[in-house]
């Protein structure tokens, strides 16, 4: 059985003023056709489908025309709710998408409630899917384990998680490939930047150990960053398929493909998205951006910081001039000894108080014309010269 993991693709998200849906409907086109040359089996999509509980209608449309296209794939596909998903919604919409072969699960129930599925795909294989969606610390604990012991409260959290695995992984059989979903944070899990905290703390976590020995596989959702869990279980967070914020600079998004056959190990394949524009931290003072502009001023979003030797205010058009696609323009001044503030009396003049707070920003005194044109303004608006 061939599956393809994939997660947190947070559609509809606005970051810097931006929507990104043409990086992630290439994205999506790119995964689409990879599990249609590949004759892919089962896709599973581990939470947070969109950012928001109340998504846009792009957003959504997005969304289901991948749902729409997996079926007419011939591939199965299994999504559950992540921190961000409204679960009501999902569950609605898991009604229409059972006719493309799309099941979601919205809220955690029993495996008996329809928390486990089992799936035959087209290779002849049959899955169990024990599926996890996202549960907050107020589904599992109460306002009253909180006001006593802390720590316990937490402890109560991660072995209620535990029983919830051990409930899903019952239907569990040896002719089967047995499949985990959860969207959660489990304890040694790298955050990466973008991550919204699933829990009231980080301590909030489930832990490895509760994960079921019997699982070909266990993918995971919540983290950003793709990577292993600690252990010898076949456990993976797939990742975001955007570098999401710019601490993820740098960050190879993948998803994560699974060739798994009842009662033998998995094999793991991790495949680069394609279609998503990479974040570029891009330090440069105004006269090399000038030579980088062409470089640089498409196929990346970027994060522009520009080391000057004083305050330059107008530098963020300048910038943006050359590179329209930064979102991001730091300032990098050199460290100064602190100067002393100049302090003046309340009946000094106008044009002193200016004078004095121009040195104080600038360390300099103001030129005679900056003085001249103060004055004037001054004068026009108050028609006092003092």
């Amino acid at each position: 059985m061939k599956i393809v993991h994939t997660s947190d693709w947070h559609v509809g998200r606005r970051w810097k003023g931006i929507l990104r849906f043409d990086e992630m409907e290439a994205v999506l086109d790119h995964l689409a056709k990879f599990i249609e040359r590949e004759a892919v089996d089962l896709v599973l999509h581990s939470g947070d489908l969109f950012d928001s509980r109340n998504p846009p209608a792009e957003a959504e449309q997005l969304v289901n025309r991948f749902f729409v296209r997996m079926g007419r794939a011939g591939a199965h596909m299994v999504v559950i709710a992540g921190n961000h998903d409204n679960p009501h919604r999902l569950d609605a919409r898991a009604l229409l998408a059972e006719y493309a072969n799309v099941q979601i699960i919205g809220r955690p129930c029993s495996a008996d409630q329809g928390g486990s599925r089992r799936i035959e795909t087209r290779c002849g294989d049959k899955a169990v899917v024990g599926a996890l969606p996202f549960a907050s610390p107020g589904a599992w604990v109460s306002a009253l384990d909180l006001s006593g012991d802390e720590a316990q409260a937490r402890g109560k959290y991660a072995r209620m998680f535990q029983l919830a695995v051990e409930n899903l992984a019952k239907p569990f059989r040896a002719d089967s490939v047995n499949l985990l979903m959860a969207h959660t944070h489990l304890d040694g899990a790298v955050y990466g930047e973008s991550e919204r905290r699933v829990h009231i703390g980080d301590d909030w976590a489930a832990t490895s150990q509760t994960l079921p020995a019997s699982a070909s596989y266990i993918a995971l959702g919540h983290i950003h960053k793709p990577q292993k869990v600690e252990g010898t279980l076949p456990a993976y967070y797939a990742g975001s398929p955007l570098q999401m914020d710019f601490g993820e600079v740098g960050q190879e998004k993948t998803f994560v493909v699974v060739t798994a056959k009842p009662g033998k190990l998995a094999k793991i394949e991790h495949v680069p998205y394609q279609g998503g524009l990479p974040l570029v931290d891009l330090r440069a003072t105004l006269q090399e951006l000038e030579g980088l502009a062409n470089q640089y001023e498409s196929d990346c979003w970027l994060r522009v910081t520009v080391p000057v030797t004083e305050k330059e205010p107008d530098i963020n058009r300048k910038v943006r001039d050359l590179l329209p696609n930064a979102l991001v323009v730091r300032v990098d001044l050199p460290e100064t000894e602190q100067q002393q503030v100049i302090r003046l009396s309340p009946n000094a003049s106008s044009v002193d108080h200016y004078t004095a707070y121009y040195k104080n920003e600038h360390q300099t005194d103001p030129a005679p014309d900056v003085i001249e044109t103060f004055q004037y303004l001054h004068t026009e608006a108050t028609g006092s010269e003092n």
